[in-house]
């Protein structure tokens, strides 16, 4: 394991993200290290960081592209105080949280798109992946990738035209070590608001930052393809999709539409 330059940020409360972190030069995937020191006990709030993956995924098991030294790729054990049900609604709690790290140092500029990619005017920067590890008690592998400091030049060609990081949207480097540690504290903050009164309060904080409302959506959900006018989300985390007199309530799937302006 190399020098671990994201200790600075680690505190040490039990209970608290970031109360463990555990820094990796490269490694297959933050999740798989994080599920292997989930199942050997390591407490909620438990971090592992990434400078490279070599075989990092997002959602539905697509490839993740993770260059070495300039992004965020981190896996944290959640161990929360919620009903298997709702394990879902933590990929957007976590859009919320990284929605707000963002906003600090690039403002008006991120957007969440169902159901957890960030978005910086209209091109993907980041991804969630909330894995709920089978076994008692509950416990979850919430993975965050994140384009930092990722250059045009360093992304593939046939990426360019979809993907950007914050570096190439602001023109400015930024501190990943601090980027971290924000993220880190909107997680706790709203983790803990789920935990005390679900996620009805934190709605329509995601909505804010939603780059799909009002918008032409086709969804997916593996099976079957809805067409529709995404109305927003429910107090579930579900999306509401407009279409034929009536509106549908969408749990999971790819959402497509032609164009986002954001």
């Amino acid at each position: 394991m190399a020098a671990n330059p994201y200790r600075a940020i680690g505190h040490g409360k039990p209970g608290k993200i970031g109360c463990r972190i555990h820094h990796y030069e490269e490694i297959g995937s933050t999740q798989d290290i994080a599920q292997q020191l989930a199942l050997e006990g390591a407490p909620h709030g438990t971090v592992v960081i990434a400078e490279s993956q070599t075989a990092g995924r997002g959602r539905l098991g697509r490839d993740w592209f993770s260059p070495p030294g300039v992004n965020l790729h981190t896996t944290i054990i959640l161990k929360p105080a919620i009903a298997p049900g709702a394990v879902a609604v933590l990929g957007l709690v976590a859009g919320v949280a990284l929605a707000e790290a963002v906003q600090a140092i690039a403002p008006g500029l991120p957007g969440l798109k169902w159901p957890n990619d960030l978005w910086l005017r209209g091109k993907k920067a980041g991804g969630i992946l909330a894995q709920l590890l089978a076994g008692a008690p509950l416990c979850v592998l919430l993975g965050i990738g994140v384009n930092v400091n990722l250059t045009l030049q360093q992304m593939p060609e046939e990426l360019r035209d979809i993907a950007t990081s914050l570096l190439v949207e602001t023109g400015e480097p930024c501190d990943r070590v601090q980027f971290a540690a924000a993220l880190f504290e909107h997680l706790d903050k709203w983790i803990g608001q789920t935990q005390h009164s679900g996620f009805g309060a934190i709605a329509p904080l995601w909505e804010r930052y939603s780059v799909l409302t009002g918008k032409q959506v086709t969804v997916f959900d593996g099976l079957v393809r809805y067409t529709g006018t995404v109305k927003g989300i429910d107090q579930n985390g579900a999306l509401l999709l407009a279409g034929g007199g009536n509106v549908r309530r969408v749990v999971a799937g790819d959402v497509t539409l032609e164009r986002i302006e954001r």
